[in-house]
């Protein structure tokens, strides 16, 4: 694989950096963590007109049918300008509705989840199961209807989501049921998360749907819910590099221009060799990412080289932020400055879709080196 963009993916990167940078000033973001959302419909719009939250969905749905390593460099500037986490659920549930749902629902939400008209959030995750067997959410048949129970915890952007992909036990394995959000019998309960990112319990009690809600049903939602897994943690993985190479830039900008004891701190020894720490770091994370998203985006088997690359960024972007903290002293910790914000993003964003440790027993096991 060849690791440097493209001319065509360098002008796209290029456009969505002024975009973001344009758009997302210190006062917009501060007025952004007031609002249930945790961002405006005015963003929301503008972003879905440029297309990006049908960028790797099918042509045939209205999507822009990008592949997933030119979708992962998009999401890599997003995670750059540290934009709200909506958009990187927005592209999630259009990508869970394309991998997950049936033909009829992904004509019926596609092409609205394209356009920004609508959107679907995963729900999978629970308080005590990070394995699907092991869900206590059920869907059992009710004739020509099906009724789901259960509680779904740490759901991203569940507070304006149109609809949730529920993961749930049936009575041959795991399905995946498209729930909508006004369905009766669901709640979505806002949790306060530690990155600013909105987060929701959501309960479904009794919830009664027609058959047709079942999109992937035993018997091939796990192992697409596997392969969706895979996409998004590379995905993921992109977002945290762009968050890295933004911190090591405001770093860099911040040891050039401060002076200690008359003289930049940049001219210390041990400063330039933690900047090196840091660029060492985020080299290595943009390596195993983009060598991640490649393999996805050619269809080879990537399970081993997705979890190289979450374990491996998750870490090098929290230990960036910290040595960042280190450097600028008290004031990264002020709200007026960014450094705190990206911090936090990097600590959620490590967790979220397994924790380091968990993405190296899957290295592990893969490797034969579980016991």
């Amino acid at each position: 694989m060849h690791l440097g963009a493209t001319e065509d993916q360098q002008a796209i990167q290029h456009a969505a950096r002024e975009f973001l940078a344009k758009e997302i000033t210190r006062e917009r973001r501060r007025r952004w963590d007031d609002e249930p959302a945790g961002w405006d419909a005015a963003f929301r719009d503008a972003v879905a007109g440029l297309g990006w939250l049908g960028y790797g969905l099918p042509r045939a749905h209205g999507g822009e049918g990008a592949s997933l390593l030119d979708l992962g460099l998009l999401v890599e500037e997003c995670g750059r300008a540290a934009t709200p986490l909506g958009v990187f659920a927005a592209i999630a549930g259009g990508l869970g509705v394309a991998a997950l749902g049936t033909a009829a629902q992904q004509r019926a939400w596609l092409p609205a989840l394209a356009r920004g008209e609508k959107r679907v959030t995963l729900a999978v995750a629970e308080a005590t199961a990070t394995e699907p067997a092991a869900f206590a959410t059920t869907v059992r048949r009710r004739g020509r209807d099906v009724v789901v129970d259960g509680e779904k915890r740490y759901v991203l952007q569940g507070v304006d989501a149109d609809g949730f992909l529920v993961a749930a036990r049936d009575r041959g394995g795991l399905s995946v049921v498209l729930v909508p959000a006004g369905a009766r019998g669901v709640t979505v309960v806002p949790q306060q998360a530690f990155g600013k990112e909105r987060q929701s319990i959501v309960r479904l009690r009794g919830v009664r749907l027609p058959a047709t809600a079942v999109g992937a049903s035993p018997g091939r939602a796990a192992a697409a819910l596997g392969r969706l897994k895979l996409r998004l943690a590379a995905l993921l993985a992109a977002d945290m590099v762009g968050g890295a190479d933004a911190v090591l830039d405001m770093t860099v900008r911040y040891v050039a221009e401060r002076e200690q004891f008359g003289v930049k701190l940049g001219t210390f020894q041990a400063v330039q060799q933690m900047v090196a720490s840091m660029a060492i770091a985020l080299e290595g994370a943009r390596h195993v990412t983009r060598q991640a998203l490649w393999r996805l985006a050619e269809g080879l088997d990537a399970e081993r080289e997705v979890a190289i690359a979450k374990a491996w960024t998750g870490r090098a972007y929290t230990e960036i932020t910290l040595l960042a903290h280190q450097l600028h002293g008290g004031a990264g910790y002020v709200v007026e400055h960014d450094l705190h914000r990206y911090s936090a993003r990097a600590k959620a964003a490590e967790l979220r879709l397994g924790s380091p440790e968990e993405w190296l027993a899957t290295l592990a096991d893969g490797l034969k080196l579980a016991r």
